[in-house]
């Protein structure tokens, strides 16, 4: 299950076991599994912010714009936007 990092301060290693994060600031250890090098990033009230979307390839992404913060787009016009980082834990069996 993911969960958002503020979970750490309430985990109970007794009952959760966590498994790994999404991928932010580990990008040489492990390798992108998608490029996003072909998209610009834009704020959400249409400027662009002048950055490319190779910022993003170390993120979780989802297709689509959530209308709060900023978001990224290709030529074809296809949109995504980076997830919050998420922590990925297990309940643990008794």
């Amino acid at each position: 299950m993911g969960v958002p990092i503020s979970f750490l301060g309430k985990h109970s290693p007794d009952q959760f076991e966590i498994l790994g994060a999404t991928q932010r600031g580990c990008h040489d250890e492990v390798p992108d599994t998608k490029k996003y090098d072909g998209y610009w990033e834009v704020k959400q009230n249409g400027q662009k912010t002048g950055s490319s979307g190779g910022k993003t390839n170390e993120n979780a992404n989802l297709v689509g714009n959530d209308g709060e913060k900023n978001y990224f787009i290709n030529k074809e016009g296809r949109i995504i936007q980076s997830a919050y980082q998420r922590i990925f834990i297990r309940h643990k069996k008794k």
